[in-house]
């Protein structure tokens, strides 16, 4: 879509604050508004990495504002085996034309309208071994898709956490699968300095978005 880049910066930073706000109070799903926002101002093949820095700040401050309240055991297993994950998802976005990433990001958002984990379910907790090829997969569909939270705050909810573990874990999954992201797109080459209006803005925005949400929540 061409648009006024002073437009384009202006809607992407508002919709930062917005949904980074939204993000702190229940855990997940801002970043998915934020996402689809910018598929109307960014390319496909540059939505997600430019996202991912956007989240990254967003995330970075969350976990900072939620350091005390965050469920180990299952980051440090969902971590580890991310890089892998990355490296693989880096491989098929190279391959995929603008089209097909854009029938993926969308397909993800629908599926992640369906994802639910019944009442019954809630509380049994998820099987720890299991962190480690969620981490796997959630790395490489992360690089295509940009957000994962939804799914992620499905599975979290198995283990019945209070709100703020609930926030904080789902921030720090967040801030590691960007860092390995950002750092992926770095490396193959991907121009972060063509955005970097918007990047700015918009990071600035997360941050003001998550101290807010932090203080309603």
């Amino acid at each position: 879509m061409n648009a006024d880049p002073l437009i384009m910066v202006l809607t992407v930073t508002s919709v930062a604050f917005i949904s980074s706000m939204l993000t702190a109070l229940v855990g997940a799903g801002g970043g998915t508004g934020l996402l689809l926002v910018m598929l109307w101002f960014v390319p496909a093949a540059g939505v997600v990495p430019v996202h991912g820095c956007i989240q990254l700040v967003s995330n970075t401050a969350r976990v900072v504002l939620f350091r005390r309240h965050m469920h180990w055991p299952a980051i440090i297993r969902f971590v580890i085996p991310m890089p892998a994950g990355v490296y693989v998802g880096l491989q098929l976005h190279g391959m995929m034309s603008q089209a097909a990433l854009q029938l993926v990001i969308a397909g993800f958002v629908l599926l992640s309208l369906l994802v639910r984990v019944p009442d019954a379910a809630a509380g049994r907790g998820f099987p720890s071994w299991a962190y480690v090829p969620v981490g796997f997969l959630i790395g490489g569909a992360n690089v295509l898709v940009g957000v994962l939270s939804p799914i992620l705050g499905a599975i979290l909810r198995l283990e019945r956490l209070d709100k703020e573990r609930m926030v904080g874990t789902l921030g720090f999954f967040g801030f590691a699968g960007n860092v390995f992201k950002v750092a992926g797109f770095a490396l193959v080459g991907f121009s972060f300095a063509d955005y970097l209006p918007m990047i700015a803005c918009a990071s600035v925005a997360a941050i003001l978005g998550n101290v807010a949400g932090r203080r309603l929540l």
